[in-house]
Protein backbone atom coordinates (compact mmCIF):
# COMPACT_ATOMS: atom_id res chain seq x y z
CA UNK A 1 0.00 0.00 0.00
CA UNK A 2 1.74 3.37 -0.86
CA UNK A 3 0.99 6.79 0.66
CA UNK A 4 -1.67 7.97 -1.48
CA UNK A 5 -3.78 4.97 -0.99
CA UNK A 6 -3.00 5.10 3.00
CA UNK A 7 -4.10 8.15 3.47
CA UNK A 8 -7.40 7.25 1.24
CA UNK A 9 -7.92 4.20 3.62
CA UNK A 10 -7.51 6.40 6.88
CA UNK A 11 -10.01 9.19 5.74
CA UNK A 12 -12.34 6.91 4.55
CA UNK A 13 -11.94 4.80 8.51
CA UNK A 14 -12.41 8.23 10.14
CA UNK A 15 -15.71 9.10 8.38
CA UNK A 16 -16.91 5.52 8.63
CA UNK A 17 -16.06 5.78 12.72
CA UNK A 18 -18.45 9.26 12.55
CA UNK A 19 -21.07 7.33 10.88
CA UNK A 20 -20.46 4.25 13.46
CA UNK A 21 -21.05 6.87 15.90
CA UNK A 22 -24.96 7.28 14.86
CA UNK A 23 -25.32 3.70 15.19
CA UNK A 24 -23.87 2.18 18.25
CA UNK A 25 -20.59 0.10 16.99
CA UNK A 26 -19.16 0.24 19.79
CA UNK A 27 -21.76 -1.54 21.98
CA UNK A 28 -22.07 -3.91 18.74
CA UNK A 29 -18.37 -4.84 18.76
CA UNK A 30 -18.92 -8.34 20.47
CA UNK A 31 -21.34 -9.37 17.67
CA UNK A 32 -19.29 -7.41 14.42
CA UNK A 33 -15.87 -7.20 14.75
CA UNK A 34 -15.22 -5.05 11.89
CA UNK A 35 -11.93 -5.06 10.98
CA UNK A 36 -11.69 -8.76 10.89
CA UNK A 37 -14.79 -11.26 9.29
CA UNK A 38 -14.27 -14.97 9.14
CA UNK A 39 -12.45 -16.49 6.37
CA UNK A 40 -13.43 -18.02 3.23
CA UNK A 41 -12.27 -21.72 4.61
CA UNK A 42 -14.67 -21.35 7.65
CA UNK A 43 -17.88 -20.36 5.74
CA UNK A 44 -21.39 -21.49 7.01
CA UNK A 45 -22.42 -25.13 5.18
CA UNK A 46 -26.02 -26.49 4.61
CA UNK A 47 -27.31 -28.50 7.50
CA UNK A 48 -26.32 -32.67 6.82
CA UNK A 49 -29.42 -34.26 7.68
CA UNK A 50 -32.75 -34.02 8.83
CA UNK A 51 -32.40 -33.02 12.21
CA UNK A 52 -35.48 -32.16 14.44
CA UNK A 53 -34.03 -29.06 16.42
CA UNK A 54 -34.08 -25.81 15.03
CA UNK A 55 -32.56 -24.01 18.03
CA UNK A 56 -30.68 -24.93 20.85
CA UNK A 57 -31.16 -23.19 24.29
CA UNK A 58 -27.68 -23.64 26.36
CA UNK A 59 -28.40 -23.00 30.24
CA UNK A 60 -25.08 -23.11 31.77
CA UNK A 61 -24.68 -23.75 35.47
CA UNK A 62 -21.21 -22.28 35.86
CA UNK A 63 -19.32 -23.77 39.00
CA UNK A 64 -20.53 -27.02 39.33
CA UNK A 65 -23.59 -28.02 40.40
CA UNK A 66 -24.05 -31.03 43.61
CA UNK A 67 -25.84 -33.44 42.05
CA UNK A 68 -26.63 -34.43 46.13
CA UNK A 69 -29.00 -31.29 46.29
CA UNK A 70 -30.51 -31.37 42.88
CA UNK A 71 -30.80 -34.64 41.00
CA UNK A 72 -29.30 -37.65 42.39
CA UNK A 73 -30.34 -39.32 45.28
CA UNK A 74 -27.78 -40.76 47.64
CA UNK A 75 -29.43 -42.34 50.75
CA UNK A 76 -27.06 -44.98 51.45
CA UNK A 77 -24.05 -41.83 52.26
CA UNK A 78 -26.04 -41.56 55.33
CA UNK A 79 -24.50 -44.85 56.85
CA UNK A 80 -21.29 -42.72 56.85
CA UNK A 81 -22.77 -38.98 57.31
CA UNK A 82 -19.96 -37.52 59.52
CA UNK A 83 -17.11 -40.36 58.91
CA UNK A 84 -14.19 -40.49 56.25
CA UNK A 85 -14.90 -43.67 53.75
CA UNK A 86 -13.33 -47.03 54.14
CA UNK A 87 -10.34 -46.89 52.83
CA UNK A 88 -11.12 -49.44 50.39
CA UNK A 89 -14.06 -46.98 48.54
CA UNK A 90 -11.48 -44.30 48.22
CA UNK A 91 -8.07 -46.27 46.88
CA UNK A 92 -8.73 -44.79 43.24
CA UNK A 93 -10.72 -41.51 44.28
CA UNK A 94 -9.53 -38.80 42.12
CA UNK A 95 -10.08 -35.81 44.35
CA UNK A 96 -8.93 -32.27 43.23
CA UNK A 97 -8.42 -30.46 46.33
CA UNK A 98 -9.46 -32.63 49.52
CA UNK A 99 -7.63 -35.75 51.31
CA UNK A 100 -9.24 -38.84 50.48
CA UNK A 101 -10.21 -39.17 54.53
CA UNK A 102 -12.13 -36.13 54.62
CA UNK A 103 -14.91 -36.75 55.71
CA UNK A 104 -18.73 -37.59 54.49
CA UNK A 105 -21.66 -35.68 54.08
CA UNK A 106 -25.18 -37.08 53.38
CA UNK A 107 -27.47 -34.49 51.55
CA UNK A 108 -29.69 -33.18 54.16
CA UNK A 109 -32.57 -32.82 51.45
CA UNK A 110 -35.88 -35.21 50.53
CA UNK A 111 -35.99 -36.48 47.67
CA UNK A 112 -39.50 -37.84 45.86
CA UNK A 113 -40.71 -38.98 42.72
CA UNK A 114 -42.11 -36.71 39.92
CA UNK A 115 -44.23 -37.98 36.80
CA UNK A 116 -45.08 -40.70 35.10
CA UNK A 117 -41.40 -41.46 34.73
CA UNK A 118 -41.17 -41.05 38.63
CA UNK A 119 -37.40 -39.04 37.90
CA UNK A 120 -36.19 -38.41 41.86
CA UNK A 121 -35.65 -34.90 42.66
CA UNK A 122 -34.51 -32.97 45.67
CA UNK A 123 -37.29 -30.79 47.44
CA UNK A 124 -35.19 -27.88 46.44
CA UNK A 125 -36.39 -28.02 42.76
CA UNK A 126 -40.25 -28.51 43.65
CA UNK A 127 -41.45 -26.54 40.08
CA UNK A 128 -39.15 -29.06 37.88
CA UNK A 129 -41.25 -31.59 39.45
CA UNK A 130 -44.04 -30.77 37.91
CA UNK A 131 -42.29 -31.34 34.27
CA UNK A 132 -40.16 -34.14 35.05
CA UNK A 133 -41.62 -35.96 32.40
CA UNK A 134 -40.09 -33.19 29.72
CA UNK A 135 -36.78 -33.42 31.02
CA UNK A 136 -34.18 -36.72 29.68
CA UNK A 137 -31.72 -36.79 32.87
CA UNK A 138 -27.92 -38.41 32.31
CA UNK A 139 -26.88 -39.14 35.45
CA UNK A 140 -23.47 -40.81 34.51
CA UNK A 141 -20.98 -37.81 32.62
CA UNK A 142 -17.42 -38.76 33.11
CA UNK A 143 -14.22 -36.64 32.40
CA UNK A 144 -10.91 -35.99 33.71
CA UNK A 145 -10.89 -32.29 34.31
CA UNK A 146 -11.48 -31.23 38.31
CA UNK A 147 -9.77 -27.96 37.31
CA UNK A 148 -12.83 -25.12 36.75
CA UNK A 149 -10.64 -23.07 33.85
CA UNK A 150 -10.03 -26.70 31.96
CA UNK A 151 -13.56 -28.22 32.46
CA UNK A 152 -15.22 -25.07 31.64
CA UNK A 153 -13.50 -25.23 27.81
CA UNK A 154 -13.85 -28.78 27.55
CA UNK A 155 -17.78 -28.65 27.97
CA UNK A 156 -18.44 -25.36 26.19
CA UNK A 157 -16.40 -25.99 23.11
CA UNK A 158 -16.05 -30.48 23.50
CA UNK A 159 -12.43 -30.22 23.28
CA UNK A 160 -9.92 -30.32 26.00
CA UNK A 161 -7.27 -27.47 26.05
CA UNK A 162 -4.95 -27.45 23.12
CA UNK A 163 -2.61 -24.47 23.49
CA UNK A 164 -1.98 -24.13 19.28
CA UNK A 165 -6.05 -24.25 18.68
CA UNK A 166 -8.93 -21.59 20.11
CA UNK A 167 -11.29 -24.21 19.69
CA UNK A 168 -14.75 -21.97 19.40
CA UNK A 169 -17.45 -22.55 21.88
CA UNK A 170 -20.72 -24.67 20.72
CA UNK A 171 -22.73 -21.62 20.28
CA UNK A 172 -20.40 -19.84 17.39
CA UNK A 173 -20.53 -23.95 15.85
CA UNK A 174 -24.08 -23.73 15.91
CA UNK A 175 -24.24 -20.32 14.61
CA UNK A 176 -22.20 -21.18 11.46
CA UNK A 177 -23.77 -23.79 10.42
CA UNK A 178 -27.69 -21.95 10.73
CA UNK A 179 -25.75 -18.94 9.01
CA UNK A 180 -28.60 -16.57 7.66
CA UNK A 181 -26.91 -13.28 6.60
CA UNK A 182 -30.08 -11.95 5.35
CA UNK A 183 -31.20 -12.26 9.17
CA UNK A 184 -31.47 -9.39 11.12
CA UNK A 185 -30.70 -10.54 14.32
CA UNK A 186 -27.31 -12.18 15.50
CA UNK A 187 -27.52 -16.19 15.17
CA UNK A 188 -25.61 -16.51 18.91
CA UNK A 189 -26.58 -14.72 21.78
CA UNK A 190 -25.14 -14.89 25.21
CA UNK A 191 -27.42 -13.91 28.33
CA UNK A 192 -25.25 -13.17 31.60
CA UNK A 193 -21.93 -12.79 32.44
CA UNK A 194 -18.95 -15.54 33.39
CA UNK A 195 -17.70 -15.69 37.27
CA UNK A 196 -14.17 -14.79 35.91
CA UNK A 197 -13.59 -13.06 32.35
CA UNK A 198 -10.29 -15.65 31.51
CA UNK A 199 -12.55 -18.88 31.65
CA UNK A 200 -14.86 -17.25 29.56
CA UNK A 201 -15.08 -18.89 26.29
CA UNK A 202 -15.81 -17.54 22.35
CA UNK A 203 -15.67 -18.15 19.25
CA UNK A 204 -11.68 -18.69 18.46
CA UNK A 205 -10.88 -19.96 15.64
CA UNK A 206 -14.33 -19.08 13.41
CA UNK A 207 -13.30 -15.62 14.28
CA UNK A 208 -15.83 -12.58 15.02
CA UNK A 209 -18.45 -13.20 12.56
CA UNK A 210 -19.95 -16.02 15.09
CA UNK A 211 -19.10 -14.41 17.94
CA UNK A 212 -21.93 -14.06 20.58
CA UNK A 213 -23.80 -10.78 21.19
CA UNK A 214 -23.60 -10.72 24.54
CA UNK A 215 -26.53 -9.53 26.91
CA UNK A 216 -25.30 -8.93 30.66
CA UNK A 217 -28.58 -7.80 31.83
CA UNK A 218 -31.66 -9.49 30.46
CA UNK A 219 -34.14 -6.95 29.39
CA UNK A 220 -31.69 -4.01 28.89
CA UNK A 221 -29.27 -3.55 25.98
CA UNK A 222 -26.09 -2.30 25.65
CA UNK A 223 -26.84 1.74 25.58
CA UNK A 224 -25.45 2.12 22.46
CA UNK A 225 -27.36 -0.19 20.06
CA UNK A 226 -29.84 2.42 19.54
CA UNK A 227 -29.24 4.67 16.88
CA UNK A 228 -28.21 8.45 18.60
CA UNK A 229 -29.77 9.95 14.91
CA UNK A 230 -33.14 9.24 13.34
CA UNK A 231 -33.54 6.56 10.98
CA UNK A 232 -33.66 8.74 8.47
CA UNK A 233 -30.13 10.19 8.68
CA UNK A 234 -28.80 6.99 9.72
CA UNK A 235 -29.62 6.16 5.82
CA UNK A 236 -28.14 8.93 4.73
CA UNK A 237 -24.88 8.81 6.00
CA UNK A 238 -24.43 4.73 5.60
CA UNK A 239 -25.87 5.77 1.68
CA UNK A 240 -22.69 7.99 1.36
CA UNK A 241 -20.40 5.35 3.06
CA UNK A 242 -21.13 2.96 0.65
CA UNK A 243 -20.56 5.31 -1.94
CA UNK A 244 -17.23 6.22 -0.38
CA UNK A 245 -16.91 2.25 -0.17
CA UNK A 246 -17.31 2.24 -4.47
CA UNK A 247 -14.55 4.33 -4.38
CA UNK A 248 -12.29 3.02 -2.23
CA UNK A 249 -13.63 -0.48 -4.07
CA UNK A 250 -12.31 1.04 -7.67
CA UNK A 251 -8.91 1.86 -6.25
CA UNK A 252 -7.70 -1.74 -6.28
CA UNK A 253 -9.65 -2.88 -2.57
CA UNK A 254 -12.82 -4.61 -3.76
CA UNK A 255 -12.26 -7.54 -0.69
CA UNK A 256 -11.72 -5.03 1.71
CA UNK A 257 -15.15 -2.96 0.33
CA UNK A 258 -16.87 -5.95 0.03
CA UNK A 259 -15.69 -6.76 3.89
CA UNK A 260 -16.86 -3.54 5.30
CA UNK A 261 -20.12 -3.21 3.69
CA UNK A 262 -21.00 -6.44 4.65
CA UNK A 263 -20.30 -4.98 8.46
CA UNK A 264 -22.65 -2.06 8.30
CA UNK A 265 -25.47 -3.72 6.27
CA UNK A 266 -25.53 -5.88 9.04
CA UNK A 267 -25.34 -2.99 11.64
CA UNK A 268 -27.63 -1.17 10.15
CA UNK A 269 -30.43 -4.10 9.58
CA UNK A 270 -30.10 -5.18 13.64
CA UNK A 271 -30.30 -1.70 15.04
CA UNK A 272 -33.37 -0.28 12.62
CA UNK A 273 -34.91 -3.92 12.81
CA UNK A 274 -38.23 -4.43 14.52
CA UNK A 275 -37.21 -7.77 15.44
CA UNK A 276 -35.26 -5.91 17.96
CA UNK A 277 -38.12 -5.98 20.14
CA UNK A 278 -37.58 -9.67 20.93
CA UNK A 279 -34.92 -7.92 23.60
CA UNK A 280 -37.85 -6.08 25.26
CA UNK A 281 -39.15 -8.24 28.27
CA UNK A 282 -41.67 -5.17 29.11
CA UNK A 283 -43.38 -6.79 26.31
CA UNK A 284 -44.47 -9.70 28.90
CA UNK A 285 -47.42 -10.00 31.33
CA UNK A 286 -46.02 -9.35 34.79
CA UNK A 287 -48.01 -12.79 35.49
CA UNK A 288 -45.32 -14.91 32.89
CA UNK A 289 -42.53 -12.49 34.11
CA UNK A 290 -43.43 -13.43 37.63
CA UNK A 291 -43.53 -16.67 36.64
CA UNK A 292 -40.12 -17.42 35.35
CA UNK A 293 -38.71 -15.66 38.23
CA UNK A 294 -37.53 -11.87 38.41
CA UNK A 295 -33.87 -12.68 38.73
CA UNK A 296 -31.52 -12.43 36.47
CA UNK A 297 -31.60 -16.49 35.48
CA UNK A 298 -35.26 -16.50 35.24
CA UNK A 299 -35.52 -13.36 33.38
CA UNK A 300 -32.69 -14.56 31.19
CA UNK A 301 -34.81 -17.91 30.68
CA UNK A 302 -37.28 -16.09 29.43
CA UNK A 303 -35.28 -13.71 27.07
CA UNK A 304 -34.11 -16.84 25.69
CA UNK A 305 -37.76 -17.87 24.73
CA UNK A 306 -38.52 -14.79 23.12
CA UNK A 307 -35.18 -14.92 20.46
CA UNK A 308 -35.55 -18.22 19.78
CA UNK A 309 -39.01 -18.10 18.69
CA UNK A 310 -37.58 -14.86 17.05
CA UNK A 311 -35.54 -16.91 14.94
CA UNK A 312 -32.76 -16.89 16.89
CA UNK A 313 -30.27 -20.17 16.79
CA UNK A 314 -28.26 -20.29 19.75
CA UNK A 315 -29.10 -18.32 23.04
CA UNK A 316 -26.63 -19.55 26.41
CA UNK A 317 -27.89 -18.30 29.38
CA UNK A 318 -25.59 -18.52 32.25
CA UNK A 319 -26.02 -18.86 36.03
CA UNK A 320 -23.90 -17.85 38.04
CA UNK A 321 -26.05 -16.79 41.06
CA UNK A 322 -26.36 -13.65 42.97
CA UNK A 323 -24.17 -14.53 46.00
CA UNK A 324 -21.17 -12.41 44.68
CA UNK A 325 -20.70 -14.42 41.40
CA UNK A 326 -19.50 -17.31 43.04
CA UNK A 327 -22.33 -19.81 41.14
CA UNK A 328 -22.43 -23.20 41.90
CA UNK A 329 -19.34 -23.22 43.25
CA UNK A 330 -19.71 -24.10 46.92
CA UNK A 331 -16.90 -24.90 48.55
CA UNK A 332 -18.21 -23.06 51.69
CA UNK A 333 -21.65 -22.68 53.14
CA UNK A 334 -23.41 -25.24 50.66
CA UNK A 335 -26.00 -25.59 53.71
CA UNK A 336 -27.21 -21.73 53.21
CA UNK A 337 -26.29 -21.22 49.21
CA UNK A 338 -27.57 -24.61 47.39
CA UNK A 339 -31.17 -23.51 48.73
CA UNK A 340 -30.84 -20.43 46.97
CA UNK A 341 -28.78 -21.49 43.46
CA UNK A 342 -31.70 -24.08 43.49
CA UNK A 343 -34.46 -21.24 43.98
CA UNK A 344 -32.85 -18.76 41.32
CA UNK A 345 -33.08 -22.08 38.85
CA UNK A 346 -35.82 -23.78 39.22
CA UNK A 347 -38.90 -21.27 38.44
CA UNK A 348 -36.88 -20.18 35.36
CA UNK A 349 -35.66 -23.50 34.25
CA UNK A 350 -39.31 -25.03 34.77
CA UNK A 351 -41.77 -22.04 33.57
CA UNK A 352 -39.02 -22.23 30.21
CA UNK A 353 -40.00 -25.79 29.76
CA UNK A 354 -44.02 -24.71 30.29
CA UNK A 355 -44.04 -22.21 28.10
CA UNK A 356 -42.13 -23.49 25.11
CA UNK A 357 -44.34 -26.32 25.00
CA UNK A 358 -47.65 -24.07 24.98
CA UNK A 359 -46.20 -22.13 22.41
CA UNK A 360 -45.51 -25.32 20.54
CA UNK A 361 -41.47 -24.36 20.21
CA UNK A 362 -40.52 -27.31 22.24
CA UNK A 363 -40.14 -29.99 19.58
CA UNK A 364 -37.79 -27.40 17.51
CA UNK A 365 -35.77 -26.19 20.52
CA UNK A 366 -33.26 -28.53 22.37
CA UNK A 367 -32.96 -26.86 26.05
CA UNK A 368 -29.88 -28.26 27.48
CA UNK A 369 -29.05 -27.53 31.28
CA UNK A 370 -25.44 -28.80 32.56
CA UNK A 371 -22.38 -27.32 34.63
CA UNK A 372 -18.81 -28.29 34.42
CA UNK A 373 -18.55 -31.30 36.55
CA UNK A 374 -20.16 -32.18 39.99
CA UNK A 375 -19.70 -32.37 43.84
CA UNK A 376 -18.06 -34.66 46.11
CA UNK A 377 -19.47 -36.90 48.84
CA UNK A 378 -17.12 -35.48 50.61
CA UNK A 379 -17.14 -31.42 52.27
CA UNK A 380 -14.63 -29.04 53.55
CA UNK A 381 -16.38 -27.76 56.08
CA UNK A 382 -19.30 -28.09 58.89
CA UNK A 383 -21.37 -25.56 56.59
CA UNK A 384 -22.13 -28.15 53.45
CA UNK A 385 -19.38 -27.12 51.43
CA UNK A 386 -18.06 -29.69 48.85
CA UNK A 387 -15.16 -30.02 46.61
CA UNK A 388 -14.62 -30.61 42.73
CA UNK A 389 -15.67 -34.25 41.30
CA UNK A 390 -15.89 -35.65 37.61
CA UNK A 391 -17.41 -39.01 37.87
CA UNK A 392 -21.34 -39.07 37.52
CA UNK A 393 -21.77 -34.87 36.55
CA UNK A 394 -25.31 -33.91 35.44
CA UNK A 395 -26.50 -33.03 32.32
CA UNK A 396 -30.34 -32.85 31.85
CA UNK A 397 -31.99 -32.79 28.07
CA UNK A 398 -35.75 -31.54 27.00
CA UNK A 399 -37.39 -31.01 23.30
CA UNK A 400 -35.51 -31.46 19.97
CA UNK A 401 -37.25 -34.76 19.29
CA UNK A 402 -35.68 -36.41 21.76
CA UNK A 403 -37.25 -38.99 24.36
CA UNK A 404 -38.01 -37.08 27.68
CA UNK A 405 -39.01 -38.29 30.78
CA UNK A 406 -36.40 -40.59 31.81
CA UNK A 407 -33.03 -41.46 33.54
CA UNK A 408 -30.27 -42.55 31.84
CA UNK A 409 -26.58 -43.95 33.29
CA UNK A 410 -26.38 -44.07 37.34
CA UNK A 411 -23.40 -43.87 39.56
CA UNK A 412 -22.94 -46.73 42.91
CA UNK A 413 -24.83 -45.79 46.02
CA UNK A 414 -21.94 -43.81 47.14
CA UNK A 415 -21.55 -41.90 44.13
CA UNK A 416 -17.78 -42.89 44.05
CA UNK A 417 -17.96 -44.21 40.31
CA UNK A 418 -20.49 -44.55 37.40
CA UNK A 419 -21.73 -48.42 37.36
CA UNK A 420 -24.05 -47.56 34.50
CA UNK A 421 -23.66 -45.97 30.89
CA UNK A 422 -21.01 -43.69 31.29
CA UNK A 423 -21.35 -40.81 28.71
CA UNK A 424 -18.23 -38.80 27.61
CA UNK A 425 -17.89 -34.89 26.43
CA UNK A 426 -17.50 -35.96 22.84
CA UNK A 427 -20.57 -38.22 22.66
CA UNK A 428 -22.93 -35.46 24.44
CA UNK A 429 -21.46 -33.33 21.52
CA UNK A 430 -22.13 -36.11 19.06
CA UNK A 431 -25.83 -36.24 20.34
CA UNK A 432 -25.85 -32.29 19.66
CA UNK A 433 -25.16 -33.24 16.43
CA UNK A 434 -27.15 -35.84 15.56
CA UNK A 435 -30.32 -33.37 17.18
CA UNK A 436 -28.87 -30.25 14.78
CA UNK A 437 -29.02 -32.04 11.82
CA UNK A 438 -25.30 -31.65 11.73
CA UNK A 439 -22.25 -33.86 10.44
CA UNK A 440 -19.64 -34.53 13.89
CA UNK A 441 -17.15 -35.33 11.11
CA UNK A 442 -17.49 -32.29 9.17
CA UNK A 443 -14.39 -30.49 9.08
CA UNK A 444 -13.79 -26.57 8.97
CA UNK A 445 -10.13 -25.13 8.48
CA UNK A 446 -8.47 -22.65 10.22
CA UNK A 447 -6.81 -19.47 8.41
CA UNK A 448 -3.20 -22.17 8.71
CA UNK A 449 -5.52 -24.62 6.76
CA UNK A 450 -5.75 -27.31 10.10
CA UNK A 451 -8.68 -29.03 9.58
CA UNK A 452 -10.88 -29.50 12.60
CA UNK A 453 -14.18 -32.12 13.28
CA UNK A 454 -17.32 -30.28 14.87
CA UNK A 455 -16.73 -33.18 17.18
CA UNK A 456 -13.87 -35.62 17.95
CA UNK A 457 -14.68 -39.00 18.42
CA UNK A 458 -18.00 -40.01 20.27
CA UNK A 459 -20.69 -41.92 19.99
CA UNK A 460 -24.22 -40.64 19.93
CA UNK A 461 -26.42 -41.31 23.35
CA UNK A 462 -28.78 -44.06 22.11
CA UNK A 463 -31.40 -44.04 24.77
CA UNK A 464 -32.38 -40.65 23.47
CA UNK A 465 -33.77 -41.52 20.15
Amino acid sequence: MNEREFLALRNRRRFLSEVACGVGMMGLSSLLNADAPAPNPLAPKAPHFPGKAKNVIFMFMEGGPSQYELFDPKPALERFDGESLPEELTRDLKLAFIKPTAKVMASRYQFRKYGESGMELSELVPHLGSVADEIALIRSMVSEERDHFRAIKLVRTGYPIRPTIAYPTWGSVVARDRWDPGFDLPAFVRIGKPRIKTRDVNSGVLGPRFESFKIDEPGKLPEDVHPAVPPDVLQRRLALARQLDEQFAARGSAKAAAEQREIYDRTSRFVLSPLLDAFRLDKEPDKLRDAYGRGPFGQGCLLARRLVEAGVSFVEVINSGTLNDQGWDTHKRGFKENPILAGETDSGYAMLLTDLADRGLLDDTLVVWMGEFCRTPKYEDDQGGRNHYSEGWLVALSGGGIKMGQVIGATDKDNIHVTDRPISVPDLFATFCKVLGMDPHEEYFTEQNQPIKLVEGGTVIHELF
